[in-house]
């Protein structure tokens, strides 16, 4: 079996984590098999990366650009070659959330700043060499009042606060940019109730496979 690999993407608050479990059942419920895969790898690898992110802030992000971005590429590289390449064998599914455009968005812009260099081609020859790419790639996004109304209730310190400049907007303007003409991209506004979102969702992969 040559399973279909899916993606979702998507800045901070747009529903990553809820879908991925929501789709999981909505699939195993229609009879389709599939298969999760974490964002962080359960080696030591998503150990640092996953640590990094818990306790650093805006400047050590900064000061950390290079081996934070290396961590998170080899943390995508380890997850598609030990888990996601065997999960396609077995499953008509694997989804995972955050993978290499995440990488280009979140963490290379870092690295452009602080030391003028950029290095957009190292994601595209990382995906080239690995043994498995997204068959699909979803880009959740939603309308202003749905993030305000989600952000106010479940993710507060993401709202904007005077002139702090409005992040999830920037990184979803470089989402669109970075994924702009490819034939492998499908937008979704997660607007509905997640059971909703999950149905619709399900139907739009389906469609897709």
């Amino acid at each position: 079996m040559a399973g279909t690999f899916v993606v979702l993407e998507g800045g901070a608050g747009t529903g990553k984590s809820a879908l991925l479990d929501a789709l999981s059942g909505e699939f195993t419920r229609r009879g389709i098999s599939i298969e999760t895969v974490p964002e962080f790898a359960e080696a030591s690898v998503g150990e640092f990366v996953a640590d990094e992110l818990d306790r650093g802030d805006g400047q050590q992000f900064q000061e950390r650009a290079c081996s934070l971005s290396a961590g998170m590429l080899a943390n995508c590289c380890y997850q598609a070659e030990t888990v996601i390449n065997d999960a396609l064998e077995t499953n008509e599914i694997v989804l995972t959330e955050r993978y290499l455009d995440s990488v280009a968005v979140y963490n290379l812009p870092l690295v452009e700043q602080r030391s003028g260099s950029t290095f957009p081609p190292i994601i595209d020859a990382t995906d080239r060499a690995l043994p498995v790419s997204p068959d699909l790639t979803v880009l959740l996004t939603m309308n202003d009042q749905t993030r305000r109304e989600r952000f106010r209730n479940d993710r507060p310190e993401l709202l904007e606060q005077g002139s702090v400049p409005d992040r999830f907007s920037q990184r979803q303007a470089r989402f669109r940019e970075r994924l702009a003409g490819r034939d492998d991209v499908l937008i979704f506004e997660n607007d509905d109730s997640l059971e909703t979102a999950a149905a619709t969702l399900a139907e739009e992969i389906n469609r897709e496979r």
